[in-house]
């Protein structure tokens, strides 16, 4: 039992199983106590389905050997394919919307005789076609957008082989053939021969490369040096002069400060020698005034 789920345009999920002989369809997410739908009772096998013009499309192999398509909306359920009296068998049914069409590739299977495959539109009566036939194996197509076209990459799940084919109108398709065994193996050789040379080459020239980034290396290191001895030589200059200033402002600074201390020390003694005259002043004036009263009163 193996599911198939779809996303519709308005967002909402749709699965689509087989299991026994029915197909059951589920909303999803699938809540408690919701039951899946049973669409169908005469399943056989080969399910599949697409989303066409959002709708869910499905084809499937009912108990009589019938191929239907049918869909989970409203429109009727068709036959496409009966195996008639011809003792055909269908395989491989598979569903593919390309642009504005619904396509159904099929295989058809008659005893003794290998398997072919084929494509018809569900929808349009008139348009049937063969892609490949007397090709055994189960067959499982992809489309391919390469070079501004479709291609139909088809896939034998049994024996991993490969087809490829144009796309190119409804029921159209040409083969496009893969390179040969031998054909690869001369073009591999060839690659390596080529990528042996431009090892030789690169070979070669590791030791020009290198000797030529040592030479540059030296250069820089010669430059850095010589940049590292003017800088120091620029740092050095400057240390001096800013020395040079220094002591000059310093001696100015020393000599102004002895300058005023000479001018204070003189303005000092200046005011000494005031002082001595002033004291020798009033010695006089007292000896003059005070020292005649202190005679007339002992008389």
């Amino acid at each position: 039992m193996a599911y198939q789920i779809f996303e519709m345009a308005d967002g909402q999920r749709v699965a689509l199983y087989a299991q026994g002989n029915s197909i059951f369809s589920c909303l999803l997410p699938f809540m408690r106590g919701m039951t899946p739908a049973e669409v169908k009772a005469d399943y056989l096998a080969h399910l599949s389905a697409a989303v066409f013009r959002d709708t869910v499309c499905y084809v499937y192999e009912n108990l009589e050997h019938k191929v239907v398509i049918d869909t989970l909306g409203a429109s009727p359920a068709r036959i496409l394919l009966s195996d008639g009296t011809g003792g055909y068998g269908f395989e491989n049914l598979q569903l593919v919307v390309r642009e504005n069409g619904l396509y159904l590739f099929y295989q058809v299977r008659r005893k003794g005789e290998k398997a072919g495959l084929y494509v018809c539109m569900p929808y349009r009566e008139n348009v049937w076609g063969t892609v490949f036939e007397g090709e055994d194996g189960s067959w499982q197509v992809e489309l391919l957008a390469a070079e501004g076209q479709t291609q139909l990459l088809c896939l034998d799940r049994r024996g991993g082989r490969l087809r490829l084919y144009d796309w190119q109108q409804d029921a159209e398709f040409v083969q496009r053939r893969f390179m040969e065994e031998a054909a690869h193996e001369k073009q591999v050789e060839a690659l390596k021969a080529s990528w042996q040379e431009e090892k030789a080459l690169l070979e070669s020239g590791k030791e020009e490369l290198q000797a030529e980034a040592m030479a540059k290396l030296g250069e820089f290191q010669q430059e850095k040096e010589e940049r590292m001895i003017q800088c120091r030589k620029e740092y050095e200059s400057r240390v001096e002069r800013l020395r040079t200033e220094y002591e000059g402002k310093l001696s100015q600074c020393r000599e102004g400060y002895e300058a005023q201390l000479e001018r204070a020390k003189q303005q000092y003694n200046e005011l000494a020698q005031t002082a001595v005259k002033l004291q020798q002043i009033g010695r006089k004036w007292r000896d003059k005034y005070f020292g005649r009263s202190e005679e007339k009163e002992n008389v």
